[in-house]
């Protein structure tokens, strides 16, 4: 008996924590929230052995889910602010001290981009973002934009088209290709690992990676000028918070209950 109000009091002091973390990240960038799962829990017997007259022991805690929901896109000015508008997430990697590109890759979906001294675009982590050096190409590497050509000409523009190709102009002359964005997509991106700061790496049940840029069939498309909000509903997660908070304090009154009976039993 101990042990069935127990694991209740556990489940939902689970379920309180995740849902205080989703509102707690409410106004971040591009956050994906989480689902606590939960299962009943039999001692000694399996799901084919259980009958529909058994008594459970309690309750057990699976895990806590990703959703994979897109969150709206909020205006954000400034041409290195972009939103992926449907599947897919950018590409970046943590430099080594040394400022190269690691061997390691992470993922986002948080576009707040900007350019150090050096015309490197990174993330609002501080990581390198990846694409191709070309249209299309194969090979990822970090983009730079160079803040003057090969002529000294000065940058005064910098464009993304809707294909995720940067265009950078120099002086009166016409825009020159700098690279394409990348966009990655894995089959399950529900089950990638958690890495904070709005980063994720592949995780063991997300499936393979495929490459492939925006706009094309099933990858997303980027739009400039967007940031994605995060997916959390707050009402939802309040309801859910006072719903957790009651099966806490319910728990905890059989608990006295259970208690008081033990103590008069045994005087």
């Amino acid at each position: 008996m101990f042990g069935t109000i127990l694991s209740g009091m556990s489940t939902s002091m689970f379920e309180i924590s995740v849902v205080s973390n989703n509102v707690a990240n409410a106004g971040t960038t591009a956050f994906r929230k989480s689902n606590a799962s939960f299962a009943d829990l039999y001692s000694g017997a399996s799901p084919e052995t259980v009958t529909r007259t058994s008594t459970g022991v309690g309750s057990l805690i699976e895990q806590a889910r990703q959703s994979a929901k897109q969150g709206s896109l909020m205006e954000r000015e400034g041409v290195l602010n972009m939103a992926i508008a449907g599947n897919g997430m950018f590409i970046t990697n943590t430099a080594n001290p040394d400022g190269t590109p690691s061997d390691t890759l992470t993922f986002t979906r948080d576009g707040e981009f900007s350019l150090d001294r050096n015309g490197i675009l990174r993330s609002s982590t501080n990581d390198l973002v990846f694409g191709y050096d070309g249209v299309g190409g194969t090979d990822l590497s970090q983009m730079v934009v160079p803040f003057q050509n090969e002529a000294g000409v000065q940058l005064t523009a910098l464009d993304i088209d809707p294909d995720g190709r940067m265009l950078a102009t120099y002086g009166p002359d016409d825009p020159v290709l700098i690279g394409q964005l990348a966009i990655a997509v894995f089959p399950n991106s529900t089950s990638m690992r958690q890495l904070g700061m709005n980063k994720f790496q592949e995780g063991q049940d997300s499936g393979q990676l495929v490459l492939g840029v925006s706009g094309q069939e099933g990858f997303g498309s980027i739009q400039t000028g967007l940031l994605e909000a995060s997916n959390v509903d707050l009402t939802t997660e309040l309801t859910s918070m006072i719903r957790a908070q009651q099966q806490f304090s319910g728990s905890s009154r059989i608990l006295q209950a259970y208690t008081d009976m033990i103590e008069k039993l045994t005087r």
